[in-house]
């Protein structure tokens, strides 16, 4: 299950890079769409504005052919070239190159480059005749207007300002990601030492019992060996994290009542006596799942609500019970603090935390080995102010 979830996360992410590619390419076909529309048009445009000048430069009426010329042809605010018949640069306009008065002053350098420009010209539009009574008076090549040429830069500023956020956003993630990795690495440590600190302990002060009280050794030895089948559980959990857990039938009510047993001779009574209690349910048995990871839970889910305590004493109760036919409820109730309303969104967030001390991996471990390893469900049932909390885990029966 874990590897088909780490599959999906695989796959999500080459999801959204395709997505994004996809959006990306749409908009260059819109936008080279729009370009191609425009350009049609203005060449539409261009081709009526001559063919207007044709007919007044061929009516006898008409009476001031400059006019047309000057405001109708050269008045353009695209790049213009107008030749004669013999495709020769008589003038220009908007182009980088200074235009002479007189045509034969152009010089052989800058006729190769208005040479150059109308070639260019000619492959994007072709050159527009201009007849005066059946002759060709000469030939009007033009180039793109200003804002086909600025529509031409959107997709390159497009991919820019993408390939800009993709950029921004892998550094962004890459480093939220080390940072949470940092984190992680970090909190499994402690989590490590916190584990491994209570059967140590408890060995260390069964050993000075015994340097003490020699003769005892009958009575230390079964703790003993509680504490280092305690510590043999402890690595097998660490060794099943980020693997497939193998998963088989056990009897949930044992494995409880050793979780219980195990806290009841460890927990500390600094400010008050606190009362583990358990309510088996008689439908709730065999259920299939991992006896170290869930046992993990259950000791997570424990000490939260001996915290919640605040060393002032209190019950701690766990009841199991049927959801249907086909599923098995195990409730953790405390009578402790509470969690406020705020906070309830987050308890299963990695980090969160109301200990001063806390690194907040407990439930979010808790919830992965619930719901990834296990397929089943843990939520906060209920919990108000002062009055306690109800952590529900939900699981399949049998």
């Amino acid at each position: 299950m874990a590897r088909n979830v780490y599959r999906f996360k695989g796959n999500f992410k080459s999801f959204l890079f395709v997505l994004a590619v996809l959006i990306t390419l749409a908009s260059l076909y819109y936008t080279n769409t729009l370009v191609k529309e425009l350009q049609m048009q203005s060449r539409e445009f261009l081709r009526f504005k001559v063919e207007v000048f044709e007919k007044n430069i061929n009516s006898e009426e008409s009476a001031d052919l400059n006019f047309f010329f000057t405001r109708v042809i050269q008045a353009a605010d695209y790049p213009i070239i107008y030749t004669d018949a013999n495709l020769a640069p008589l003038f220009w306009k908007n182009i980088n190159i200074p235009s002479p008065g007189n045509p034969r002053d152009i010089s052989p350098d800058t006729l190769k480059m208005i040479l150059d420009l109308m070639e260019e010209f000619r492959q994007e539009n072709p050159p527009i005749p201009i007849s005066f009574q059946g002759n060709v008076l000469g030939y009007y090549f033009y180039g793109p207007s200003p804002i086909i040429q600025k529509l031409r830069l959107l997709p390159i500023i497009q991919i820019i300002v993408v390939a800009m956020f993709v950029l921004i956003g892998y550094a962004g993630f890459s480093s939220i990601k080390k940072n949470e990795e940092r984190f992680i690495w970090v909190g499994m440590a402690k989590e490590t030492a916190h584990q491994l600190g209570t059967p140590l302990s408890s060995q260390i002060g069964w050993l000075e019992y015994l340097k003490a009280e020699p003769d005892q050794l009958p009575k230390v030895l079964p703790e003993l060996e509680k504490d280092l089948r305690r510590l043999q559980v402890i690595t097998n959990r660490f060794s099943q994290i980020g693997s497939l857990p193998d998963m088989k039938q056990e009897r949930l009510p044992e494995i409880i009542d050793d979780i219980v047993s195990y806290f009841r001779s460890r927990i500390p009574h600094k400010n008050g006596k606190v009362r583990l209690e358990v309510e088996h349910h008689p439908g709730v048995s065999l259920v299939t799942l991992n006896a170290d990871l869930f046992s993990w839970v259950l000791e997570n889910l424990i000490k939260n609500a001996l915290d919640a305590l605040e060393n002032k004493g209190g019950v701690i109760r766990i009841k199991t019970g049927m959801v249907g036919e086909k599923r098995i409820f195990i409730d953790i109730c405390d009578n402790g603090k509470g969690i406020s309303g705020k906070d309830r969104k987050d308890v299963f967030k990695p980090g969160f935390s109301t200990k001063k001390r806390g690194w907040g991996l407990g439930l979010s471990l808790a919830k992965r080995i619930i719901e990834e390893y296990h397929g089943g469900k843990i939520y906060l049932k209920e919990s108000s102010s002062g009055k306690g909390s109800t952590f529900r885990i939900v699981l399949k029966n049998r």
